[in-house]
């Protein structure tokens, strides 16, 4: 039997002849006995069925190729026969980086039918080696091919040891044809992203993560950010262009399910993808318009962001609605860091497979994967329209700029005062800006939502807040300027004050201690924490339960003795104390 490498994703069934199926994480993939009744070259071939897990919707299944599914038919070359599969839509391979580099072609069984043979380019879209990311695993492009039930595999110059086909079918969704590109405003992450320049462009629509469906659980850790952008790398993704609207969440699921399972990754490798509808998607996570660092262009992801092209421009040329919106997506991240797009850039390298560590390196501002690896990426027809991109680029930043308003400049950052507590006052002291006569407007909020009616520089805090954090946000206005905002945290959760009440019973050389905290009329949730307990000599600390505790004491001698009770508070209400005396006989 062949050595499996299970890495992080278990070991599911050994098949005869030294075959290995390999799942995702908890997925039950397997082969299975049955057959294909319908199509006569299955014949008495297991079935290579997909499975999900964990309640995802993409089905997977990883095959390792030795020679019972792969077997050698000529000197360095090998083909499988036609095998029958439950329903997939997209393939790739993986195997260890330094196992060769394999040419890989696959045919498919669309509909009864099989296709042409076509070859699956290998990955250049790759992590650097510090990024954390890099896992030794690299891959062909994951290619889109609609929903098939067949596949053929044909390996020519070497076959790696763990060379393992990766099948995928991410099932459509119900809304993922009702998915449409609205105007998305700058968030806070935004803000606190933007450069020391005066950006003019504004951000285009774009896609959220949660509108193509992205299941926060397969990421990695927490997002890393480069200190600035220099570039923008286009790319394509080597999918089919016949895919319509409602096929692109899908296919996006795929592309993240294959880079951070199959190969490893943190995250999806590309910042934005566009489809051939002009439609933008965020990619990996982190904050469109903050520096991101991604997975796309090996050796210089760390001043850059990558932009994929849905799509094989290597066959067909990208719709102007794509290369509107790469123009889009384009000027607006160069405008946020004073970038020319068409200029060129000294660009320190991290090493690829065309230029080695610490090379400086001469490239567009905008250019294609293939100025930065040995990769045909983004294909030749639309690395042909990157002259007509960068020129659009620029005359979209050089329109912006022309027609910017001057923007209010905060020159001394507000403030607010006061005690986080019921019933405070808490009070915004709107510092200074330029021009001096800009008007500041305010917006309390409760957890991140406006407090209705909560619109001036002071607000006294009431029940509902008691608990929450509250935040103002300041925007600063005046005709013919742009404004300027902050968002001021209070320091601290909303506190109220507790009321101890106790009620004490004294029997036979016992003590009984019923105590109750109780919070301000109107605030909601019954208080939790513990409360200490002294009696004479003796301390003891309970937890509250619904707001109450009945600690019992024993072995007193007869006599009158003084309990004293200290609530020890919680994130929302203050210590408190209360003093009873109880009396045992």
């Amino acid at each position: 039997m062949e050595p499996v490498p299970t890495r992080r994703r278990p070991l599911l069934k050994a098949l005869a002849g030294g075959v290995v199926a390999i799942g995702a994480v908890g997925a039950a993939a397997k082969l299975s006995g049955s057959q294909d009744k319908s199509a006569h070259e299955f014949a008495g071939l297991p079935t290579l069925e997909l499975s999900s897990s964990y309640g995802s919707d993409v089905g997977s299944l990883e095959v390792r190729l030795g020679d019972a599914l792969l077997p050698q038919v000529s000197p360095h070359r090998w083909r499988s026969a036609h095998l029958p599969t439950s329903t997939h839509s997209m393939v790739a391979f993986t195997w260890h980086a330094n196992d060769g580099h394999p040419h890989i072609h696959i045919r498919s069984r669309v509909a009864g039918a099989w296709r042409p043979w076509q070859r699956l380019p290998i990955l250049h879209d790759l992590p650097d080696d510090d990024s954390g990311e890099s896992t030794g695993v690299v891959g062909t492009e994951l290619v889109w091919i609609g929903d098939s039930d067949g596949i053929q595999v044909q390996v020519a110059g070497s076959r790696p040891r763990e060379l393992t086909l990766v099948l995928l079918r991410p099932a459509p969704r119900p809304g993922d044809g009702m998915v449409t590109a609205s105007r998305v405003g700058v968030g806070r992450s935004d803000r606190a992203s933007r450069a020391a320049v005066d950006p003019a462009v504004p951000r285009p629509a774009i896609l959220t993560r949660s509108d193509w469906g992205a299941d926060e659980s397969w990421r990695d850790g927490t997002p890393s950010y480069n200190s600035t952008i220099q570039q923008v790398h286009v790319h394509h993704t080597v999918n089919s262009n016949d895919y319509s609207e409602a096929d692109v969440p899908a296919l996006i699921r795929g592309m993240y399910r294959y880079h951070t399972s199959n190969l490893g990754w943190s995250d999806i490798g590309y910042n934005f993808l566009v489809d051939r509808f002009g439609r933008l998607w965020v990619g990996r996570a982190g904050g469109a318009a903050r520096p991101v660092r991604g997975a796309h262009t090996l050796g210089f992801n760390a001043t850059s962001t990558g932009v994929s092209a849905i799509g094989n421009f290597e066959l067909v040329t990208p719709t102007a609605a794509m290369l509107s919106a790469i123009v889009r997506v384009a000027a607006w991240k160069l405008d946020l860091y004073g970038r020319k797009p068409m200029g060129h850039a000294e660009v320190l390298s991290e090493g690829s497979d065309k230029y080695r560590s610490r090379q400086v390196v001469d490239l567009p501002v905008i250019d294609g994967h293939r100025d930065t690896n040995d990769t045909a990426c983004p294909g030749q027809h639309l690395y042909d329209s990157l002259p007509l991109i960068r020129k659009r680029a620029a005359a979209r930043i050089d329109k912006f700029h022309a027609t910017a308003q001057p923007t209010v400049t905060i020159t001394q950052a507000a403030a607010v005062t006061g005690t986080p507590a019921l019933g405070e006052k808490l009070t915004v002291q709107p510092g200074a800006f330029t021009p001096p006569d800009a008007t500041p407007a305010y917006a309390w909020l409760r957890d991140g939502a406006e407090i209705v009616g909560a619109s001036r520089a002071s607000y006294r805090t009431v029940p509902e807040d008691v608990g929450t954090q509250l935040t103002v946000r300041v925007d600063v206005t005046k005709p013919g300027y742009q404004s300027a905002t902050q968002l001021l945290t209070v320091d601290g959760l909303v506190t109220a004050p507790a009321t101890v009440s106790l009620r004490t019973i004294g029997r036979r050389g016992r003590a009984v201690v019923h105590i109750e905290v109780t919070a301000p009329p109107g605030v909601a949730g019954t208080p939790t924490g513990q409360a200490t307990v002294r009696i004479h000599l003796r301390t003891r600390t309970v937890d509250l339960v619904n707001g109450r505790a009945t600690p019992r004491f024993r072995s007193f001698l007869p006599g009158q003795y003084t309990v004293n009770v200290d609530y020890l508070g919680s994130p929302s209400l203050t210590p408190a104390a209360a003093e009873a005396s109880v009396t045992i006989k």
